[in-house]
């Protein structure tokens, strides 16, 4: 058996939604880098501008004294993003579900469940103020 790859990759932002290009770049390069097909490219940067997003604007209220940080996880089988916000925090169930009929011409409220449909993987953490989010080469068979 060969060696495993594994990169650690570590971004920090303040909370500054102008620099949202930045978590694109990253992803972008990683996900390029790592040979994932055109389409798992394309779910896998949204769900991580959509995390970023969230821990910038939801989470740090756009405090630029706060950071957003993204520690990507580059191994051979899977890529694991996770993002951190000095928010508060928030309960996952209490977050309405987009489908819901009085919901869906909300403008926003999708970004959650575009990650957890993205995603192989989406777990929450001290409250919210941590997301990891892991997408596999290969879908494990469950």
């Amino acid at each position: 058996m060969g060696e495993k790859t594994q990169w650690r990759i570590f971004l920090s932002l303040p909370s500054t939604m102008q620099l949202i290009y930045l978590i694109d770049t990253v992803i972008s390069d990683i996900l390029r880098e790592m040979n994932f097909d055109e389409e798992t490219q394309e779910h896998v940067n949204l769900a991580v501008i959509e995390a970023g997003t969230n821990a910038i604007k939801h989470g740090n209220k756009e405090d630029i004294n706060k950071n957003a940080t993204l520690e990507f996880l580059i191994e051979d089988d899977k890529l694991t993003v996770v993002v951190t916000d000095e928010g508060p925090g928030f309960e996952r169930e209490d977050v309405a579900n987009p489908l819901e009929p009085e919901n869906l011409l909300k403008s926003s409220g999708r970004g959650l469940f575009l990650m957890e449909a993205c995603m192989d993987e989406v777990v929450y953490e001290a409250k919210g103020t941590i997301v990891k989010m892991v997408k596999y080469k290969q879908r494990p068979n469950l």
